[in-house]
């Protein structure tokens, strides 16, 4: 201080640095304190990400380096009744799209058809599947891919890293179209497939059975997909495999069918545009062989088939997609006339001495409506058995009038005529098994007596399956059981290979005494054995059968199909179905046939020539 006790400049300054230096050091207080505030934030941060929430993060990761992608499971083996394989799994090759994996698709594709020109015409086909795919499922863009495809593109797989090769199993029909209407085929699934069935059992890729026992039994040939979790690198490519639950393979079918004699059903149906036989087990029912033409190759539809050539087959007015044995409806003609001959003797209408007289016409109801034979100048005097070797249609109008509609239609409906028979296949059709009730309810008029005599000789409004007639023939040969048709035989466990046998279903029909059915089955072996019998030209044989022939009129051609004839064509359209249903032997028959000629005039000659190749081909070699 100076001498008036003031302070001097030194002092002043002091005074400046302590006050400064407070205030630094409240600043630092400050600073650290929020360090340390941060710091604490941080650590609970931390704390929250790496502790609390360490299991979900972690299945983020997972999910960014971990793929899950299923396994298809094998399709169930279809073996005929001999352990003939007819359906196999073959090895095949895909391209699957990762869709979330590429920006522009169009241009993709594009590169894609550069490189395998080949697949030029799949390409909208590709696009539309790209479309219809949710887009973080992968999407199948060609399948089916040869050896020389498979190394082209894996040696340019680095300029596609959105598409991977895929190895997987492919359906391989043996036979082809002798065996399509049977087994069907496989297709991708749609949204109507997975109305029915669980769409997780079906990942990208799968197919799913579209027709004949591939989709009676799709549930036991499917069956379960299995899933591997792979480690994946940034381009999507795999780097080691985590854990792996292997598929459920579907169950093998063992068929009744005999593919020796499937092929010779084919083959004896080979002269005719449009025929169907169906060959059965009579005791069990067991389908032995169903062939129906046109046909078509099923391998066609695995994987390549273009949109244009599914429009033809759709399309075709000979309609080769239509099982005709079991949804071809057809007037069962003059093979009933059985059928009508136990009802008459059943029913005590006639006996085995009752003669009734044919000459060639005769006239039935109030207006007196002339209804004609077939033989127009008559048959005579014949007995019920005669009347069925020669076919006599007077006979049966005079005993349709004995019986009336009533007993006709009971007759009828004991041997399955008009209904379906109960066969594993989809799509059956049911027929017609008409009368006064049916009319009065789909016509709103009343049953004339004409209408019961063209009843009785298979015309009119009655429709029947070629498959109901086969039923119908087995019906009489073993004795009065109507049998339910089946493809089946049993399911096979396919680790253990241990099989479960169906059990056969037939209903006994009411035809007593046995006497009344020892002479239909004398008359029927006197149809082809006598040279008064209608199919007397296809007697001899390997083995002696017995028949029944039938040809039903046919009345009108559909208009729309119509148009698409010329005039040939319409002029065969025009002919009478030949019909022709048969059993063999005649003692313990061991198979029942029917058979079906569009427009093949005569059943003796085209339907018998047929049944008896059949019938033949069946006893060849065996005891």
């Amino acid at each position: 201080k100076n001498s008036f006790g003031k302070a001097g400049p030194a002092s002043k300054d002091l005074s400046s640095r302590r006050s400064q230096f407070s205030h630094f050091e409240s600043r630092l207080r400050w600073v650290g304190l929020g360090l340390v505030a941060l710091s604490l934030v941080l650590t609970g941060r931390l704390f929250y990400l790496q502790i609390e929430q360490f299991l979900h993060y972690r299945t983020l990761s997972d999910e960014n380096r971990i793929a899950v992608r299923p396994v298809p499971p094998p399709r169930g083996l279809i073996y005929d009744r001999n352990g003939q394989l007819l359906v196999e799994n073959e090895p095949s090759f895909t391209l699957e799209l990762y869709p979330e994996r590429v920006a522009d698709t169009e241009r993709l594709l594009d590169r894609l058809v550069e490189l395998l020109p080949t697949v030029a015409d799949q390409r909208a086909a590709m696009q539309k599947r790209i479309r219809a795919n949710p887009p973080y499922l992968p999407v199948t863009l060609i399948q089916g891919l040869d050896s020389e495809q498979v190394a082209l593109f894996a040696a340019r797989q680095h300029q596609f890293p959105s598409i991977r090769i895929r190895a997987r199993s492919r359906r391989h029909y043996r036979q082809g179209p002798i065996t399509s209407h049977v087994l069907g085929y496989l297709a991708q699934p749609n949204q109507r497939d997975f109305r029915r069935y669980d769409p997780d059992l079906y990942p990208p890729g799968s197919r799913i059975g579209k027709m004949g026992l591939e989709l009676e039994y799709e549930q036991a040939l499917h069956g379960k997909p299995g899933q591997r979790k792979v480690e994946t690198d940034a381009f999507g490519r795999v780097v080691r495999e985590v854990s792996k639950r292997p598929p459920e393979p579907g169950r093998n079918l063992v068929l009744t069918l005999d593919q020796h004699l499937q092929e010779i059903t084919h083959e004896a149906l080979a002269p005719y545009k449009e025929a169907s036989a169906v060959a059965l087990n009579p005791q069990t029912g067991g389908i032995l062989a169903m062939a129906s033409r046109p046909t078509f190759n099923p391998n066609e539809f695995i994987g390549r088939l273009t949109s244009k050539a599914w429009s033809n087959l759709r399309d075709d007015p000979d309609e080769p997609l239509v099982n005709r044995a079991i949804q071809g409806l057809y007037p069962p003609a003059s093979t009933v006339k059985p059928i009508l001959a136990l009802a008459g003797l059943t029913e005590d209408a006639v006996d085995t001495q009752t003669e009734l007289t044919c000459n060639g016409s005769y006239r039935v109801g109030q207006d007196r409506h002339t209804f004609h034979c077939w033989r127009d100048e008559g048959h005579g005097d014949l007995t019920l058995d005669q009347a069925l070797v020669e076919s006599c249609d007077v006979f049966f109008y005079k005993l349709a009038e004995r019986l009336g509609i009533q007993s006709i239609h009971k007759a009828y409906d004991q041997f399955g005529l008009g209904r379906p028979t109960g066969i594993d296949l989809p799509g059956e059709r049911g027929g017609l098994n008409p009368g006064p009730d049916w009319k009065r309810r789909t016509h709103g008029d009343i049953w004339y007596p004409g209408e019961t005599v063209m009843t009785a000789i298979g015309q009119g409004y009655t429709e029947a399956t070629p498959l109901q007639l086969g039923v119908m023939a087995a019906t009489l040969a073993n004795g009065g059981f109507r049998v339910t048709p089946h493809l089946v035989r049993a399911f096979q466990d396919p680790v253990s290979g241990d099989l479960h046998y169906r059990k056969h279903e037939r209903d006994e029909v009411s035809m007593s005494p046995s006497e009344n059915l020892d002479l239909v089955h004398d008359a029927m072996r006197r149809v082809v054995s006598s040279i008064h019998g209608t199919a007397h030209g296809v007697s001899g044989g390997a083995v002696p059968m017995a028949g029944k022939t039938g040809t039903a009129q046919v009345v009108r051609i559909d208009r729309d199909k119509e148009e698409q004839l010329d005039p040939k064509e319409k002029e065969r359209r025009l002919r009478d179905h030949a019909l022709f249903v048969a059993f063999a032997p005649l003692e313990k028959p061991r198979i029942a046939v029917a058979v079906v000629i569009e427009h093949g005039i005569s059943g003796g000659r085209a339907g018998g020539q047929v049944a008896r190749q059949i019938i033949d081909g069946y006893f060849h070699g065996r005891d």
